[in-house]
């Protein structure tokens, strides 16, 4: 059940918050105005869900993500969903992390509703998302985090 709330969280949130809208505008009666609200709010989802929706790396295939681990540049995997909300939330922290670091490190965003994310994250046993899975410049993982990622904990590792 927390998997299933964890990766579609935005999407349920905002049609609960329509259909509560609906039923609570249906009990006065419709009038104009409130189909312009109605139309207003998904309008408003859809335009937050589109800005704010994580995105994934551009992979083809696993052998392609396992060719940039273990080459000499250290590799942050990001294993998320465009419908998780706490992906959603961690957008800007990797983005910013991904200016800061570029050069340094390689940031792979799979999603885990495509197959090659799919593949990839039962092979890191990652189960939740939004998981980091940090993996130095051998190849070797040092560490992971579920739900939040610091950025100054990848600062430091690289620094290592």
């Amino acid at each position: 059940m927390t998997a299933f709330l964890n990766q579609y969280s935005f999407l349920i949130l905002g049609a609960l918050l329509l259909a509560l809208t609906v039923y609570g505008l249906s009990r006065r009666g419709f009038r104009k105005p409130d189909w312009l609200l109605l139309l207003l709010m998904a309008g408003l989802i859809f335009a937050a869900w589109w800005v704010l929706h994580p995105s994934a790396s551009q992979v083809r295939d696993a052998s392609a993500v396992k060719a940039e681990i273990g080459v000499g540049t250290p590799v942050l995997l990001e294993f998320q969903s465009p419908y998780c909300l706490g992906c959603a939330a961690m957008k800007p922290a990797v983005d910013r992390l991904e200016e800061e670091t570029q050069g340094k490190l390689i940031i792979i965003r799979l999603n885990i509703q495509d197959a090659v994310g799919r593949q990839l994250a039962a092979e890191y046993g990652s189960q939740y998302t939004p998981t980091f899975v940090f993996i130095d410049a051998q190849g070797i993982e040092q560490w992971r985090t579920v739900g939040s990622l610091e950025g100054e904990r990848v600062l430091g590792s690289l620094e290592e």
